[in-house]
């Protein structure tokens, strides 16, 4: 989710009209935001290996400390790893769409309505990535407030209760999930230039060039001959013609 909203920002970026924003979306400052995110969350999780042990019970990972379990589950899991990021997505997949339809605006001609294809792609792909960014992170934020209202009921449910609970949870991670898969199938969908590609770079990994074949005239390609080596030339092209 982290590099999800990197990359969101990352095309915020590059679809400003502000040259000094534009300057964000470099290979300079990529590497220097890179480390951020593994920094970030190292210090968040190492208190994970501290205050979680396997509960022998439910045979599951679980806190053992109850101010840390309050901490990460009314702060960490909400906020860092489910509202945040979808509020950083909705934000700049929104200023995106308004940069490029700034960007349409300002080149659109008096009596021209009619986007260009980059255009149009680029909006097509920003809205559905956005939408499915919504719906794939809204049911595991839906779970996340669930749990947060029924944390001082966890103590007084019984073993049915708790594994219908890490099953919704096991789902509700894989829907969120998808997330990471979308950006290559939206793109493919959306943008007829992409399907090329890829279609023409497949065609070179499996060498499913058409081959052309023409008629060689052996008088042009070959050197320069003299008159009585052309005529040996010809008479030993009429032998072999006869025999075959």
């Amino acid at each position: 989710m982290s590099f999800l909203c990197l990359s969101a920002f990352d095309r915020w970026a590059c679809t400003s009209q502000s040259t000094r924003i534009r300057q964000l979306s470099s290979i300079r400052v990529a590497r220097r935001v890179f480390p951020i995110p593994f920094i970030l969350w190292s210090f968040v999780n190492v208190p994970l290996l501290v205050y979680s042990d396997l509960v022998p019970t439910t045979l599951a990972c679980w806190f053992t400390n109850d101010l840390f379990m309050r901490i990460g589950i009314l702060f960490l899991s909400p906020i860092l790893t489910v509202l945040l990021p979808l509020i950083v997505l909705i934000l700049f997949g929104l200023l995106t769409y308004r940069n490029i339809h700034c960007v349409t605006h300002v080149r659109q001609q008096p009596n021209q309505n009619r986007l260009s294809n980059w255009e149009q792609q680029m909006k097509r792909m920003m809205l559905i990535q956005t939408l499915l960014s919504i719906f794939c992170t809204l049911p595991r934020a839906i779970f996340v407030v669930y749990t947060i209202f029924t944390i001082d009921e966890s103590v007084t449910r019984s073993f049915d209760q708790l594994y219908i609970i890490l099953l919704v949870d096991s789902i509700t991670v894989s829907i969120i999930s998808v997330n990471f898969a979308s950006s290559f199938y939206i793109f493919l969908l959306s943008s007829l230039r992409l399907r090329q590609m890829i279609r023409m770079y497949l065609k070179r990994l499996f060498n499913l060039r058409h081959n052309r074949v023409g008629p060689t005239n052996i008088l042009l390609t070959a050197p320069a001959l003299t008159a009585r080596q052309t005529t040996r030339v010809i008479g030993q092209s009429m032998v072999e013609n006869e025999r075959f």
